[in-house]
């Protein structure tokens, strides 16, 4: 059995202010980046726990605004989010930089890390891979208010899903080993199954690349459903969210996505116990019953102590090296 981890996607982070004379004159310019080394320190973290495939870190800001503020249609007042056009493609790659110095960073601390590796040669452990992160369509409108141009919701994601395939495409021309969709909404039934459905496979068709699916919360009513999207894996939280592993027994039949097994808590302010850490991955393979397997957590990392988020990747490394 092969197991690999990576992280579903935000990490904890701090902006940084321009200290050296060439921050300040960069920042009186207006070019300083108070995230860049935000993101050298997320990264030097998950590269440093062995993670096997790392993103940026997400440390721009929540999922939403990260993407909100730089595609067209939308405009950010007062922390709300509205849709006040056509929705297109931002004017350059959001994420592509970022991509660039988590890569950068983590190949400083570990030569294993790749651009365009290859799923196959990360889970020999040949190689370790940067994947890009996007917040899902549906994620993205049912998080916006709609203020103009759109009357219904549908075709607002549709035009989401065609922005966000320039950004899938540019990840992965500058390197991504795979691009993971995140789409928490999926799972509250805010929105018509078929629909985000025909949004996710806009994107997954469009690049080459594997694309995995996070999706969070009780899969319920949904899982039935996620197995049939046209996508390389999907991503669950298992370890929060107990009764998934019920509900995946009774509806897997064989499926041979891959399954990304969400087990340890996010939500839970301490390290989980390394047992039931082991014990919620041995229950998820036990049904799967495949060689490949990803670990990670059960969502993002943001809201957590980094001390905490530190311990909690180490645990992945240790089931990793301990086996189920």
């Amino acid at each position: 059995m092969n197991i690999i981890t990576t992280v579903v996607g935000s990490y904890p982070t701090n902006t940084f202010q321009a200290e050296s004379i060439n921050d300040k004159i960069t920042q009186s310019l207006g070019l300083y980046d108070p995230y860049k080394q935000a993101i050298i320190d997320s990264v030097k973290s998950l590269a440093k726990s062995n993670i096997d495939v790392i993103c940026d870190g997400q440390v721009r800001g929540d999922m939403v605004k990260i993407f909100a503020s730089k595609i067209n249609g939308f405009k950010i007042e007062d922390n709300t989010v509205y849709i006040n056009g056509k929705i297109t493609p931002a004017a350059h790659p959001i994420s592509v930089k970022d991509l660039q110095l988590a890569y950068k960073t983590a190949k400083s601390i570990n030569p294993s890390y790749q651009l365009h590796a290859s799923l196959d040669a990360i889970f020999e452990h040949e190689e370790k891979g940067i994947k890009g992160v996007l917040t899902g369509p549906t994620t993205l409108i049912h998080s916006s208010m709609i203020s103009k141009f759109y009357t219904e919701k549908e075709y607002a994601i549709y035009d989401m899903a065609k922005a966000l395939c320039v950004e899938a495409q540019a990840l992965e021309k500058a390197g991504a080993c795979a691009i993971q969709i995140d789409e928490p909404f999926i799972s509250t039934g805010a929105e018509d199954i078929n629909i985000s459905k025909k949004a996710v496979e806009i994107i997954s068709e469009s690049i080459d690349i594997p694309v995995m699916l996070h999706v969070c919360g009780d899969l319920k009513d949904v899982l039935k459903e996620l197995l049939t999207f046209k996508v390389d894996g999907l991503d669950f939280e298992f370890s929060g969210m107990p009764q998934n592993i019920d509900i995946l027994r009774k509806t897997w039949h064989n499926s041979k996505k891959l399954i990304g097994i969400g087990c340890v808590n996010t939500k839970l302010d301490e390290i989980d116990d390394e047992d039931k850490v082991q014990n919620t991955v041995k229950q998820v393979v036990d049904i799967i019953k495949e060689d490949n397997i990803i670990i990670d957590p059960d969502c993002g990392m943001r809201m957590l102590p980094k001390d905490i988020a530190e311990g909690k990747l180490k645990l992945l490394d240790n089931i990793k090296e301990r086996g189920v």
